[in-house]
């Protein structure tokens, strides 16, 4: 569990925390929309597609330093590479769901996580896609009704 605690979380924070101090208005509004999503699709998919090599007896526990790190921060820092254009929407898509995708493949060779049920890496990156796309809509609604001009 260690491994997971320092990978999904104490790494990410120590990226959040500069986001924080740089852009506390957008982290502010994104990270819990990352939370809920993470929470959202590790609850589906540790029920149904994959598991990860601690279980605990609810299985989703094991994916709370990810969902309160890696994920949500992960998610702030797409949506800071959009807001201040640092990179095309599409090629920001792609990177990001690229990178987050070659991570989790990464953890699948290292055996920290394994698919069943028929998932893969493809559904993964589904997966990640589904994600990022939740929070750009989410961006694009802020920015026309609420906060972000």
């Amino acid at each position: 569990m260690l491994f997971h605690i320092i990978v999904g979380f104490i790494f990410p924070w120590i990226l959040g925390a500069y986001l924080v101090r740089k852009h506390t208005k957008l982290f502010i509004i994104f990270y819990p929309l990352g939370v809920a999503i993470s929470i959202l699709l590790n609850e589906i998919g540790f029920n149904y597609f994959w598991k990860m090599d601690i279980v605990f007896k609810e299985s989703s526990l094991t994916g709370i330093p990810y969902d309160l790190g890696l994920y949500p921060i992960l998610g702030c820092l797409f949506i800071c590479v959009i807001h201040y254009k640092k990179m095309p929407i599409f090629i920001t898509f792609l990177v990001f769901i690229l990178v987050t995708t070659f991570g989790e493949y990464i953890l699948m060779c290292l055996k920290k996580i394994v698919y069943r049920n028929e998932w893969n890496i493809i559904w993964t990156g589904v997966s990640y896609l589904l994600a990022y796309s939740i929070f750009y809509v989410y961006y694009k609604l802020v920015r026309k009704f609420i906060l972000l001009n």
